[in-house]
């Protein structure tokens, strides 16, 4: 694939390492200016910044007490609490730094599972596009370096589909690729901005879902593997048959057609 290939390897590493300083100036000169931002708009007080200081949180106990403060901040701050959260959970997205799973269960015990998942589902799209864009400057060397094979398989998946949408849907709901890669490599190898924004979308749904509803229940979890509980699982599926079915009855819709082709063809033989 004449796209993904003909780099030396010279030439490979500088403009990887050219891109890796870049992504890493950016996520930090983001992240300072968030701060900077959110701490003269609303500034904490010194108990609520102690518990507050590693936000995003990593532990149960750590989420409760994050989501206390919070709760009781909000109630003067909405709009600080809001921006905070999203703003943190984009740039997490974004550079695909590990942790957003917390962030989801956090979205369900501020804003409940209704307010939560909605809100989840946008920041999610919204952080996802935004690496996708990211990506699209200036991903391409790291994407080649750490998953060459892999990129060159996705590349020739999506040359040889008509329905992307269907496609970025599927890869989202099933654990067939890791979402980061998908929103590095979409991109790269062709993947137009709105079936990957509309597949993202929909097809992250279920595990929104299972995490928000989880967060929004926070006391009766114990562990993190509480997320893989029937009861959640279902819910999971619940939702992911509904991301799904459009894809499905278009393929049905799809067979049905060319079953009736080729009975007509036949029947145009036999007379």
């Amino acid at each position: 694939m004449t796209a993904l290939a003909g780099w030396d390897q010279k030439s490979r590493f500088g403009t990887l390492q050219r891109s890796l300083v870049l992504v890493a100036a950016l996520a930090w000169a983001v992240w300072w200016l968030g701060s900077v931002l959110l701490g003269r708009l609303a500034p904490l007080t010194e108990e609520q910044a102690a518990t507050l200081h590693n936000f995003p949180p990593r532990t149960l106990p750590e989420l409760a007490a994050q989501r206390d403060v919070l709760l009781d901040y909000a109630a003067a701050e909405p709009a600080a609490v809001l921006v905070g959260f999203c703003a943190t959970y984009i740039l997490m997205q974004t550079f695909a730094i590990p942790g957003t799973i917390m962030l989801s269960l956090l979205a369900g015990g501020l804003y409940g599972p209704a307010r939560g998942a909605a809100l989840v589902a946008a920041v999610s799209t919204a952080g996802s596009c935004a690496c996708y864009c990211l990506s699209w400057a200036v991903g391409t060397p790291l994407a080649r370096a750490l998953w060459p094979q892999r990129l060159e398989r996705y590349a020739s998946e999506v040359a040889r589909r008509r329905q992307l949408l269907n496609y970025i849907l599927f890869l989202r709901v099933t654990p067939i690729l890791p979402n980061t890669f998908i929103n590095v490599c979409s991109p790269i190898v062709g993947v137009p901005l709105a079936p990957f924004a509309l597949g993202t979308l929909l097809g992250c749904l279920p595990n929104n879902a299972v995490a928000v509803h989880a967060g929004a229940h926070l006391s009766e979890l114990q562990s993190l593997k509480d997320l893989y509980s029937p009861r959640l699982l279902a819910l999971g599926a619940a939702v992911g048959a509904v991301a799904l079915a459009p894809i499905l009855l278009q393929r049905r819709a799809e067979r049905r057609a060319a079953a009736a082709a080729a009975a007509g063809q036949q029947d145009k033989k036999e007379s």
